[in-house]
């Protein structure tokens, strides 16, 4: 099923509209949010899933349990 992505490179904050790469293919940057085209999502709804996403990485109990490894 075709879906978009929007990523940001290592260290880039999201200041400038040039910090971003958009598209369909992988992005093989460091962080990507993809959505299915075919999902319908809402802004409201995409909001509410980057802070889970926000509150699920400041719990390392959840992020080291499923297996990611980061440092600091």
């Amino acid at each position: 099923m075709p879906s978009h992505f929007v990523s940001l490179n290592r260290g880039v904050d999201g200041e400038l509209y040039s910090d971003y790469t958009t598209g369909a293919a992988s992005s093989a940057q460091v962080v990507e949010l993809r959505l299915d085209d075919a999902s319908g999502f809402r802004p409201n709804e995409i909001k509410k899933a980057i802070l889970a996403f926000e509150r699920f990485f400041e719990n390392p109990q959840l992020w080291a349990t499923a297996g990611f490894i980061i440092n600091g």
